[in-house]
């Protein structure tokens, strides 16, 4: 009897978190066209929340701080938005100047690769008949001119989660009251250690990764200029954003760059170049400044950052990857306060127990 009884508590410890899991998954992925920008919005107004509490603390009324923060992430935006619009304009008209240097460049590729492969006749297929046609280009065109004639729709949404974050970033000491009270008047000190410990694993976080991403930002695209890659308005920003994807996104943001520089300057020298800029910098942010900064943070391991971001990739995209680790550091702190769960919270620690 008591094995048996034994047994049921173990399988019950195991099932519950199977099941939370499950249930959560089901509910982020069907529920994404609501939770996507109301997460951003949220994550948004937790940002700006510190330099709204500057402005207060200066003897600013809330809404006029609320109403000034807004108006310069607004105009900031708009900023970075005409000039990445216009560097992609760019950059889809001048497509057609490079089809004779591509062309040229894969045709003695091909040619040498050719030679090399008829040394093991037999096991790799003739790669001669593989061609480049011009038509290609302009299909990659008319995919550049369709995110630029998407504006108006990217424009509208952006409109909308404008007024989302400013709503939340204006009831943000309510919303977080309310927060404390949700499970009634008995579980309030409970539940405020719990937003507590949340804060304190995220502000930190949050806080470096935001300056990290714009001194790479900065870094990338004043480098990327002194090197006269083309189009650096547009390689700097997105290498710099790119980096907040876990281990990958590094190397996704080099490659744009290193081909715009063999395809614009046609020499193997330039693309080197630009290769040795970018590991140089991104060793130093990755092994120097990063780890550092948010020694005391986010509570995660390796391995569950990059499963976490593999799942929040397949359930919310993009944005799920970009907002992997803030989004399932808080999931772990939940998890750490409530016992059925605790095992979740355990799997997902860095630190030893």
């Amino acid at each position: 009897m008591d094995l048996e009884k034994k047994s049921a508590i173990s399988l019950s410890s195991v099932a519950l978190p199977v099941l939370a899991i499950s249930a959560a998954a089901v509910i982020f992925y069907y529920a994404a066209p609501i939770l996507i920008p109301m997460t951003i919005a949220i994550a948004t107004a937790y940002t700006l929340t510190p330099v709204v509490v500057f402005l207060k603390r200066l003897k600013v009324p809330h809404f006029l701080a609320v109403s000034t923060v807004m108006l310069l992430l607004l105009g900031i935006g708009v900023f970075i938005a005409v000039l990445l619009i216009s560097e992609i304009a760019q950059l889809a008209r001048d497509l057609p100047k490079y089809q004779k240097t591509v062309m040229h460049f894969f045709t003695n590729f091909q040619a040498q690769l050719s030679l090399y492969l008829q040394q093991f006749p037999g096991l790799f297929p003739d790669i001669t008949d593989i061609k480049i046609e011009p038509s290609h280009f302009s299909g990659l065109g008319k995919i550049i001119f369709k995110g630029v004639g998407s504006v108006t729709s990217l424009a509208f949404s952006g409109f909308l989660l404008f007024f989302l974050t400013y709503f939340m970033l204006s009831d943000y000491e309510l919303f977080v009251e309310k927060l404390r009270a949700l499970f009634g008047k008995g579980k309030k000190q409970t539940t405020s250690a719990i937003i507590n410990q949340i804060d304190k694993q995220l502000r930190g976080f949050i806080t470096v990764k935001l300056g990290v991403t714009i001194g790479l930002s900065v870094v990338f695209t004043a480098g990327l200029l002194i090197m006269g890659v083309r189009y650096a308005y547009i390689w700097g920003p997105l290498a710099g954003v790119l980096n907040l994807i876990p281990y990958v996104g590094a190397i996704i943001g080099a490659i744009p760059p290193v081909i715009i520089a063999g395809v614009t300057k046609g020499s193997l020298s330039s693309m080197i170049w630009v290769v040795l800029f970018f590991t140089v910098v991104q060793l130093l942010e990755s092994n120097l400044i990063t780890p550092k900064l948010t020694s005391d943070s986010v509570d995660l391991n390796p391995l569950a950052v990059l499963v976490a971001s593999i799942i929040w990739g397949y359930l919310w995209g993009g944005v799920g990857v970009l907002l992997a680790v803030p989004i399932t550091a808080t999931i772990k702190v939940i998890c750490d306060n409530i016992e059925a769960l605790e095992p979740i919270g355990v799997l997902l620690g860095g630190r030893r127990n």
